[in-house]
């Protein structure tokens, strides 16, 4: 027996598991009760139908339809073609777009804008505050750099009068000693 029928309870009684009747069925074996695939089961009298059958052999009720796009055949109550994706109650969406008033319309209209601005707002503040940790993170360099340029300007201060100091002794020794050996 198939590992995945072994895992499979019936959805009627609980009890498990299921057995395979060979023609794409399965049943319960304590309250009997049949399943198969929803395609093969009429939606009207819930008769199990071969797999390729397109009227219900007991009411006689259609199984399958067309696709008005594509032509692929689909299960009678499937929303949407399994081969190009085409809605297949094309009448309803339109009978629901024309029930559908100017007021609801614009009501959705409204929602779907309330949400933009949201999203909008939120991106709005969100570059705001990257521009401001840049901004902030700017003058903080500029504020370092005007530190190390400060020190760098005392620096050459110190040196400066350091090498005028020296200079003044300098001519200061000489000229005692010009005046010294003159005498």
């Amino acid at each position: 027996m198939d590992d995945a029928l072994q895992s499979l309870t019936c959805g009627q009684c609980g009890g498990g598991p299921l057995t395979d009747n060979l023609n794409g069925t399965v049943s319960c074996p304590y309250c009997g009760s049949t399943f198969a695939h929803p395609e093969r089961t009429c939606p009207c009298c819930e008769t199990v139908n071969e797999q390729d059958a397109r009227e219900c052999v007991a009411c006689g009720a259609k199984l399958k339809e067309p696709c008005v796009r594509c032509g692929t055949m689909n299960w009678v109550n499937a929303a949407y073609c399994r081969r190009c994706g085409a809605a297949l109650n094309i009448l309803e969406h339109i009978a629901a777009r024309r029930a559908q008033t100017d007021a609801d319309r614009l009501s959705h209209i409204q929602a779907q804008a309330a949400r933009l601005k949201e999203e909008t707002e939120r991106a709005s503040q969100r570059r705001m505050e990257e521009m401001w940790a840049i901004e902030n993170q700017r003058l903080e360099t500029f504020a370092r750099n005007k530190i190390e340029q400060r020190r760098q300007e005392r620096l050459i201060w110190a040196v400066t009068v350091m090498a005028i100091a020296a200079l003044v002794i300098i001519v200061v020794a000489l000229t005692v000693i010009a005046q010294l050996q003159a005498h």
